[in-house]
Order: structure tokens, then sequence, then C-alpha cells
């Protein structure tokens, strides 16, 4: 594979030069490069760029990584390469197992040298970046190398909120697929095979985490009976079949559902939805069963009124789910398509070079803050102690502490972690 020159360093003296210097020479690099410009760029100067464990290298890190599992299509992969001393593995799913795979980006070779300059084993926020951010936008503006997609969002917001965690990505396409025999018939037969599948992809997800020191899930996904009816006809063709049919093959994602909600000593944040019936919404339901799992909802508001405590008469335009469907309702400091506070819920922008604010939420996008603030209560004030299904439960109340209500007594389920500066970004002082 050919590889940029600085595939390590932005140069031989890279430890010698200052952040400010750094921006410059990418600025410069990216700014002479200005082939990109035209409209045929066949001819203009590429190179392929790695993504994998080789490069995994943090500085300060608490050996405490996030998995996050969602669908990474390859025009996120550029995304990566800026923050590819963080991710310890990349995983899909093959056969009844899921497997690391090394990713090859091909970029223009300004840009992806440019990249991987700040690739280095010190987190480097994304908006100090925004010199470079600009000049990439003007001169790659004719050129489609990124798009972030579902997944892109999540770990855009992600990686800048957790900045001393590994991140470990599993893609979700294909995980949770359909399996054919059930697209043929569905019987005991058929079910038991299927339930099998999912049972040896649990137990490879299970050995990847132990393997990575998982201690945090990002889940914005969820499986219905409706999201299988939507997905039917495009995995199997024809008309789903009905809602009692259904009911039986939702039940065999149990074994991955279970691996990600209740893993001892493993913490999931899942994007919370209005539940409806729990046959029809088994994995999104309140249960024992899902113990260490978060279901993360959101509120939109630009002055919450809510203390550090989450006490208060809370202020909000918008609000999803409904009242008890989340387990807690984050705010984002913003409305959507009015404005936001200052600060507010933001997420690396184009080559992680830059911030920006999304203007629509959903508990997808806000599901990385759940964790955000799940890991700065853990570091804060347990970071002495191993990271147990006890500890979960008392990170759990914590997140909610039991002081709002009429009597003072019941979970503070809105809570507005951005304005009381609630993250390690900040308790770090890295913002």
């Amino acid at each position: 594979m050919a590889q940029g020159p600085l595939d390590a360093d932005a140069s031989p003296d890279a430890a010698t030069l200052t952040l400010q210097e750094r921006i410059n020479q990418a600025v410069q690099r990216i700014d002479a490069d200005t082939c990109f410009l035209q409209t045929d760029t066949s001819a203009c100067e590429w190179s392929d760029f790695e993504v994998g464990p080789a490069h995994f290298n943090m500085a300060v890190s608490t050996g405490e990584a996030i998995l996050v599992v969602d669908g990474f299509g390859a025009g996120l992969y550029p995304q990566f390469v800026r923050y590819r001393n963080r991710i310890l593995g990349f995983y899909e799913v093959n056969g009844d197992s899921i497997e690391a795979r090394t990713l090859s980006v091909h970029l223009p070779k300004a840009l992806g040298e440019s990249l991987i300059s700040f690739a280095g084993p010190e987190f480097i926020p994304a908006k100090l970046l925004a010199p470079v951010g600009m000049a990439a936008g003007t001169i790659y503006r004719q050129v489609s190398l990124l798009f972030l997609g579902h997944g892109g969002v999540i770990f855009s917001h992600l990686v800048e909120l957790a900045p001393e965690q590994p991140l470990v990505l599993l893609e979700l396409t294909d995980l949770l697929d359909i399996p054919p025999a059930l697209c043929d018939r569905v019987d005991s037969g058929t079910l038991a095979v299927a339930t099998a599948h999912f049972t040896a992809v649990a137990a490879s997800i299970r050995q990847v985490m132990s393997q990575h020191n998982v201690r945090f899930v990002n889940a914005s996904f969820g499986t219905t009976t409706e999201s299988l009816a939507m997905r039917w006809p495009t995995s199997c063709g024809g008309a789903a079949p009905s809602v009692d049919v259904l009911r039986q093959v939702i039940q065999v994602f149990d074994p991955v559902y279970d691996v990600l909600f209740h893993t001892e000593g493993v913490v999931t944040a899942q994007a919370a939805t209005n539940v409806g019936n729990p046959a029809d919404f088994p994995f999104d339901q309140v249960s024992p069963r899902f113990a260490n799992r978060i279901r993360v909802g959101f509120i939109s508001s630009q002055h919450s009124g809510l203390d550090e405590l989450g006490r208060g008469t809370v202020q909000k335009v918008e609000q999803f789910p409904r009242d008890g469907d989340a387990d807690v309702y984050l705010n984002w400091d913003c409305e959507a398509f009015v404005g936001c506070a200052d600060p507010h819920y933001e997420m690396a922008g184009n080559f992680g070079l830059l911030t920006v604010a999304v203007v629509l939420m959903s508990t997808s996008y806000i599901n990385p803050l759940g964790i955000g603030r799940v890991i700065n209560l853990r570091y804060a004030d347990h970071a002495t102690e191993p990271m147990t299904d006890e500890l979960i439960q008392t990170l759990k109340q914590e997140l909610t502490p039991p002081l709002c209500g009429g009597d003072g007594d019941q979970p503070c389920v809105f809570q507005d972690p951005i304005v009381h500066r609630q993250l390690e970004v900040y308790r770090r002082h890295y913002q």
C-alpha cells in the first residue's frame, strides 16, 4: 500500500513544532494543493492512508474503551484518519463472528498528510483546527471525499466528548440482519438456527469487549417488530409476516442485546424511543435483565432552568421520548432552527478539523452525550474504583439523583451537563 510520507508524523521534527506551527504547516500544505480546484482531479496527487490498530497511540488514556455500534460507510473513513490514534479496532460481522479489518483510505495526499499530522498521541480538540478545516473546505470543495451518515454523526460527537477513551468500532450493517432461513419460513427449526447464529455473534462481541477492556457502549439503535416489518421487503422480498410471527422473530436477536445491555462492568447508553407493547419493543423496556443499560432522551432549550443536579422547573420547547420512556433527558442547549446557547452541543465537523452543531436533535444524536456524562461521573468521583455492576448502579443514581418531584425524592430525569460543564473535556481542561 502506498502510504503518505508523513504516515508517522507531520515531518521529521514534528515533535518539536508547536500546535500553531503544525496548523500553519497544514494550511500551507493544503493551500498549495491547487490541482484539486480543477474539474478533472485524476492527475492530482492521491495517496492511501491506513486506519488500524498499528496506529493506536494515546498519550493519556483511561484504558477503558467505548464500543460504538453503528453504520460506518466508506464515506466516513476519511474522518477516521484524523482520529486513527484513538481507534483500537474496527470490526464487521463475518458469518457467525465479528472480525477485525484494517481500513485503507484514498485521499488527496496533502489532505491525508495533514490529517495524520494531528493524529498523534495527544488529544487536539477539533475546534482548535478550524483554520485547517477552512482551507480544506476551499481546496477540496469540488471533490466528494466525505459522507458522515448516521454513524458519522455519532462518532463525531463521541470522539470529542470522551478525550481519554480508546474507541472500538463495530459495523452495524449486517450485524442484525434477518437470517435468510427465516425469510423462507418461520418455525421452531429456523428460529433455533437463527438464535444459534446470534448466540455465536454475541459470544464473539463479548470476546472483543474483553480483549479491549470495553466498559462503555454507545447503542444509537434498536429493533422493534415495526422496524422488522419495514426491513422485511428489502431483506427477504415480499410482504412482512403477521405481527404474531414478527414477535417470534424478534426474539432471535436477544443474545446480542443481552451482551450489549448486561455484560458485567459495562454500561450502555441506548437511544430511547416511545415505547409500546413489550412484545413489540422487547429491547426498549425497563427490565432487570438490562440493568446496565441507560435509555437516553433529549430536551431542547436555550435556558433550561436546571441546576447542576437537575433541580428546578425545567424550561423546554421540545422533548423526546414521552415522560417515562427514557431514564434521562439531556439538554443539547439549542432549539431547532432557532439558535443555541453558549456553550452548546457540538460535534467534530468535516475531517475532524473544526466543530459544528446539528440543527435537529434525535435520541440517536444525544446518546453520545449520555455516555460522556456517565464517563465524567465515573472518573470525577470514582476513578480509583473498579468498574463493576454495583458501580454502574451508583453512576445511574448519580446521573439522575433522587432530589426532584413534589417531595424531593424522585429522580431528576432532566439534566443540562453542558451548561454545568459536567464532561471530561471541561474537567480535564481540554476546552
